[in-house]
């Protein structure tokens, strides 16, 4: 990445406050760059509930204040009117900020919730400030209160508010929903306080209680207001995460082996719970890096729970030296590589029986040391990343195999060979045969359980994994589903029927033009003897047909286990219609390793093709 923009964040709390003392952290030097992160899903059904109770009870305690003529009830009332207005506002930015990324919005909607929260609390200081100017002046201006009438209703009210303050508290990570609790614990005051008005005036017949009650209670919700405020406006501002030590980040930063000097250095989240940075590592080899990065990565996450990490390297002296290439006549600068467009290449693997050829599909430049490989499902091939592998390709070097059996690649003599054991001593291979360190990891279906268990394995060579569409179980429907088309009779005389045929079992992967879908299952097919068939060895459906419930058992329990010693970011992509990964299974995966999180692609089953522009965004904010 390039450019030399960056953002700088504001001094919240103690640990923050004293970031000037370091200027190397800031220091901008050519080449520094800005990126960022956001995604976090929050509970709309507490708000949807929360909304509904507070909207059925507005209108009868207006009316009622009304009648009763009580500034205490009145500003309950009006607490109610707002808490309705703050909810669907809260419950709107919770339903824009699930939107995945677009290409008008690569991030995504994710700091809808902390705009949200900020127009609250705003709404919440204006209020405040009319309750208090109303109070005041009915201490020169007394008004007549029918304390009955205020006592019941207000009683009512303070019912109604515990039981929306008690669902709403239970989603305490949301800022935004805690925004709107505010709202609520105002109005649960403002019951309280007219409750007690309204039972002063009746035993007393003193009216000024209703006023001043009116006035604490503001002053109350005030504090919180302006708590929410903070933080909402911390979000706004990319301040640092108010959990993370920015200065301990880099002198964290610098105590790892390898790093001479940091500079450039940001921190922040763009919506609670995804804290992300940025900044400039200077080393002394640039082949050091891959092994640095790797180091960083795992230091970032267990020291400061920092997943979303960008970081740009430079050899020592090197943004010294940069201004000189302009002065160098065109022929002493060295001739970039050849740069690869789906060119097609083998590597030697071995199997049980001998050895075959792998095939493997290249984009971008080879002598980039940053390498994705994307990896296909059961029946797919490494064309399927066509679309995505030319949009990554100027960051990238990536590298799409035909996992053995299919495409371009060999078939195996003994079929019970086509498992993921296989699979994956066929990546290693790849990756030996590449020559690289480390390497990124986009598998879809088959390609995320090779990833899972090759990341899982002792010094794995994967630092970052999206896992597209695939869990530890597989659901029995999917099971069932597959079974219906794998390895079964696949031959047409006319290839339209044949990509008709196969466009509509692939579709469930979302809705494609009829371009997408040439682009997409086109190199499915294949011309033999005449006739359209599928590209894949029909033998790759016989370990898949010979598992049994007990095997199957035995398997998922194993993948749960290589799954749990994953120490790498993961993003879990589930298609929202999904059959083969439910909602419960990412749940799980999620709870279980810290190092996981999870987005869902609504109207999208298994699995997302990653042809469409918003899930390239997605793919590509991802690894970057």
């Amino acid at each position: 990445m390039s450019g030399s923009h960056h953002f700088t964040s504001p001094k919240p709390n103690q640990s923050q406050s004293n970031a000037g003392s370091d200027p190397s952290l800031h220091a901008h030097k050519k080449g520094d760059a800005k990126h960022s992160h956001s995604k976090e899903v929050s509970n709309q059904n507490l708000l949807l509930i929360a909304l509904i109770l507070t909207l059925s009870f507005s209108g009868v305690e207006g009316a009622a204040a009304y009648f009763a003529g009580s500034l205490a009830l009145i500003s309950d009332a009006g607490h109610m009117v707002t808490d309705a207005a703050a909810l669907g506002l809260a419950l709107l930015a919770q339903i824009i900020s699930k939107r995945p990324p677009s290409p008008k919005h690569s991030f995504g909607f994710g700091r809808a919730e902390a705009l949200a929260a900020f127009v609250n609390g705003i709404v919440m200081l204006v209020l405040v400030a009319w309750i208090v100017f109303e109070a005041i002046s009915r201490f020169y201006t007394p008004h007549q209160v029918d304390g009955l009438t205020v006592t019941i209703v207000a009683a009512i009210g303070l019912l109604m508010n515990v039981v929306v303050a008690w669902v709403l508290s239970r989603d305490k990570k949301s800022v935004n929903t805690r925004a709107a609790l505010v709202h609520v614990m105002g109005d649960l005051l403002g019951s309280v306080a007219a409750l007690l008005a309204g039972l002063v005036i009746q035993l007393t017949g003193w009216m000024p209680i209703d006023a001043i009650l009116s006035i604490l209670v503001s002053l109350l919700i005030l504090k919180s207001t302006i708590s929410i405020l903070h933080e909402s406006y911390h979000f706004l501002m990319e301040g640092v995460p108010l959990h993370i030590d920015y200065l301990q980040v880099g002198s964290d930063l610098k105590k790892v082996p390898g790093v001479l000097a940091v500079h450039d250095l940001h921190v922040w989240e763009m919506t609670p719970s995804f804290p992300a940075l940025i900044g400039h590592i200077e080393i002394e080899h640039m082949q050091d890096w891959p092994e640095i990065m790797s180091r960083i990565n795992v230091m970032l996450l267990d020291q400061h729970g920092i997943d979303h990490v960008t970081l740009q390297p430079e050899e020592v002296g090197q943004h010294e030296h940069d201004h000189y290439h302009d002065d160098i006549p065109q022929t002493q600068i060295s001739a970039p590589a050849a740069l690869h467009a789906g060119d097609t290449f083998f590597v030697q693997c071995t199997n049980g029986d001998g050895s075959h050829r792998m095939a493997y599909h290249a984009w971008g430049d080879p002598s980039n040391p940053k390498v994705l490989l994307c990896v296909h499902g059961l029946t797919r091939r490494g064309s399927d990343f066509n679309t995505l592998a030319q949009a990554m390709s100027k960051d990238y070097y990536v590298v799409c195999p035909d996992v053995v059996g299919r495409g371009d690649s060999d078939r195996l003599q003994n079929p019970m060979m086509y498992a993921v054991p296989q699979y994956v001593a066929d990546m290693a291979s790849l990756v030996k045969h590449l020559g690289v360190a480390h390497v990124d990891w986009l598998g879809t279906s088959m390609g995320g359980l090779i990833g899972m268990v090759y990341a899982s394995m002792p010094n794995s060579p994967i630092r970052r994994m999206l896992i597209n569409d695939v869990g530890p179980r597989i659901e029995p429907e999917a099971i069932k589903r597959l079974g219906s088309y794998v390895g079964q009779t696949f031959s047409f005389a006319n290839r339209a029927d044949a990509l008709e045929r196969l466009n509509a079992i692939c579709a469930s992967f979302g809705e494609h033009t009829p371009q997408e879908w040439e682009i997409y299952n086109g190199p499915m097919l294949i011309q033999k003897n005449g006739l359209w068939e599928m590209h894949y060895d029909p033998d790759i459906s016989v370990p898949f047909a010979s598992v049994n419930p007990i095997m199957a058992k035995a398997g998922e329990m194993a993948m749960w286990h290589a799954f749990k010693q994953i120490h790498i970011p993961m993003l879990i992509v589930r298609g929202g219609n999904s059959d083969l990964l439910s909602a419960k299974t990412v749940a799980e995966m999620c709870k279980v390793n810290p190092y996981a999180r999870s987005i869902e692609i609504p109207n999208v089953g298994h699995a997302p093709a990653f042809v469409k522009t918003e899930q390239i965004a997605l793919a590509k904010e991802f690894f970057s």
